[in-house]
């Protein structure tokens, strides 16, 4: 449970940089977002709770998302809640902060970087290229099937 507290402490700064660069971007004031803000530390707590005491080898952040597809199914007495107040936040957000982790995260581990080299790029190129074109087929047929195009 200490390891999930310190995490949290973790999740609560990204939590303040993210409105922080809401504030920044839109102009909202952090004083309303708080519910959202919440209900993201809600989500992220849970999903937390689970990778610490479910026996299974999914990452937390599968976990997250399968608790908030959960909450918002049509169902839940919280669906109005969430879906209210993580609706005010722009993806934009909670990305730079996330991307400001992720890159310390990799900055420690250069060594290992160091060894594969050219291979990271090239799995790059191939996974971007795959969501780029798995993306574009999705959004075409979508589009086909609405009558769009």
């Amino acid at each position: 449970m200490k390891a999930i507290l310190t995490d949290m402490k973790l999740v609560s700064l990204a939590i303040v940089l993210a409105g922080f660069t809401q504030f920044l971007t839109n102009g909202t004031a952090p004083l309303e977002m708080v519910d959202s803000f919440i209900a993201m530390s809600v989500i992220v707590f849970l999903s937390l709770v689970a990778k610490k005491f479910l026996p299974s080898s999914l990452p937390t952040f599968a976990y997250a998302t399968i608790i908030g597809i959960l909450i918002c199914l049509p169902e839940t007495a919280v669906r109005t809640y969430f879906l209210e107040s993580v609706g005010k936040i722009q993806f934009l957000s909670v990305c730079v902060p996330l991307l400001a982790f992720a890159g310390l995260s990799v900055g420690g581990q250069m060594e290992e970087l160091k060894k594969m080299s050219w291979k990271v790029i090239v799995i790059f190129l191939i996974v971007a290229t795959s969501c780029f074109f798995g993306a574009s087929m999705i959004a075409q047929i979508g589009f086909q099937m609405k009558g769009i195009i």
